[in-house]
């Protein structure tokens, strides 16, 4: 029989404990061993709820069995799925006192044949929302002694604030993380030529104060290369604003850009500071700025050329010391000649062009940046792919990435998400990407019979039996020469 001084003695040692760190992982153990002592139960486990995807991970579990371990870590169980999964989304606390693993609400097989007698799975919450599950297990009949429940859910307070308290810690981290990737030129990949030269002449540019314009097509790192100017040079340590001049309707981008003064017009009931006010001592980056009305860029000009400007509805005039970099997949030159784009504007903006190449003109950096997004999808989704067959990166190489790194960005993230294995293949593309699949120069029978099964494998998206009715062939066939070619292991 646990004494009150004891009960309140594992409560401050679990405060304490969730207290002395911000590793998820330790706080939890310790937490969770400490859990299962007090309680005098088998084995128990804590989840935490993935914000984006739902899924409740098990970060910390003791004395399962190794199917329900490998059950729950690679068969995520999701808010509203199973036990676990109503706990979390219904916000209820659920109490089984025998035979627990009979319960209709445990819907995997392997809880089921876990032999559960005694079940207690509780939220965690941390303001008001469900940030995870603990469960507290017994194999065997329990009954709880008096008053250890209520501390059990106690305990769940400073867990829940823990878990709060790592989760927004990781965040700030990745934040931190994200900027730093721009020093050095660290988050570049630059092995081909080309864009060695376009790091070359951004190195040489770093401190002048004149204004650049980045050229290239959509989704080739015009804002990439804009930051990574901006955190490597004097400035760095100020604002970078980005504006996208084609997101921002024009009704409202001069007031967005120029900031208003109370009662410029109707709504307008404060001041408010616009973003070249916002950017003052840093860098303004103005993407897509061909899409800039003719009337706007007239006041733009000013800006350019002295540096002031006024408030919508304000004849007090604002100095700033801020850089400009403009961007756009636009020929600029083009758009002068159809008096769509200011002569006198495009040439305060192109003191200092830096022309990106797509993706098919710098085909050395594709296996780079492959490599590049694999490790950063591994650690966001947890999984642990490891390269790309040979067939898929022939097809990733010969390909045009009219979308250039962004599209590959995606297209990298989609395989990482549909592998089932450690290694990227031909079945885990997207269905656009094979359908511009080059033929190789081996017109063999074998070659040709593998290319037309690749083909309809992806036609069928990936499902073996359809591919083996189009191909009129039964799926053991199928399985066989899948096999032979080396397209499943």
């Amino acid at each position: 029989m646990h004494t009150e001084h004891e009960k309140l003695s594992i409560l401050y040692e679990i405060a304490l404990t969730v207290s002395q760190s911000l590793n998820l992982n330790s706080i939890l153990d310790d937490a969770l061993q400490k859990v299962i002592t007090f309680m005098g139960v088998d084995s128990g486990v804590i989840y935490v709820i993935n914000d984006v995807t739902l899924e409740m991970h098990p970060i910390s579990f003791r004395n399962l069995s190794d199917e329900v371990i490998k059950d729950l870590t690679l068969n995520r169980v999701k808010v509203g799925e199973c036990m676990c999964g109503t706990i979390a989304q219904c916000d209820r606390e659920v109490v089984i006192n025998e035979k627990a693993s009979l319960d209709p609400r445990f819907t995997r097989q392997s809880l089921k044949r876990e032999g559960m007698e005694f079940y207690a799975g509780l939220p965690l919450k941390s303001k008001g929302k469900v940030v995870g599950v603990i469960c507290a297990i017994t194999h065997a009949p329990y009954k709880p002694e008096e008053g250890v429940l209520d501390i059990l859910r106690a305990a769940t307070v400073p867990i829940g604030l823990a878990i709060e308290n790592s989760l927004l810690f990781k965040d700030a981290r990745m934040k931190a993380d994200e900027r730093s990737r721009y020093i050095d030129f660290e988050g570049i990949i630059a092995s081909s030529p080309n864009m060695k030269e376009v790091l070359h002449t951004v190195r040489k540019v770093l401190d002048v104060p004149s204004n650049i314009l980045i050229y290239g097509e959509s989704g080739t790192g015009k804002e990439l290369i804009a930051r990574s100017i901006h955190y490597n040079s004097l400035r760095g340590p100020q604002p970078f604003i980005a504006v996208n001049c084609a997101a921002i309707p024009e009704s409202l981008l001069e007031s967005e850009l120029f900031g208003y003064v109370k009662g410029a017009f109707t709504g307008a009931m404060a001041d408010k500071k616009g973003l070249l006010e916002a950017a003052n001592r840093g860098t303004l980056f103005l993407d897509e700025v061909e899409a800039m009305s003719k009337a706007l860029q007239v006041k733009l000009l000013r800006v350019f050329q002295d540096r002031t400007f006024f408030k919508v509805g304000s004849t007090i005039p604002l100095t700033i010391d801020l850089r400009i970099i403009a961007a756009t997949n636009k020929d600029l030159e083009e758009a002068i000649k159809a008096k769509e784009f200011r002569e006198d504007l495009f040439y305060r903006l192109n003191v200092i062009k830096i022309s990106l190449p797509p993706i098919r003109k710098r085909t050395a950096d594709i296996p780079l940046l492959i490599r590049y997004f694999i490790a950063r999808f591994n650690e966001k989704m947890d999984k642990g792919v490891r390269k790309v067959s040979e067939d898929a990166l022939d097809i990733l190489l010969n390909y045009e990435w009219p979308g250039n790194v962004r599209e590959m960005e995606n297209v990298i993230e989609r395989a990482v998400v549909m592998t089932e294995t450690k290694e990227i293949r031909v079945e885990d593309l997207p269905p656009e990407i094979m359908k511009t699949h080059y033929y190789s120069n081996d017109l063999s029978l074998e070659s040709l019979e593998k290319e037309r099964i690749l083909e309809v494998l992806k036609l069928v998206e990936g499902n073996k039996r359809k591919a083996s009715r189009v191909l009129g062939v039964d799926p053991v066939t199928l399985w066989r020469k899948l096999k032979k070619f080396g397209l499943i292991t």
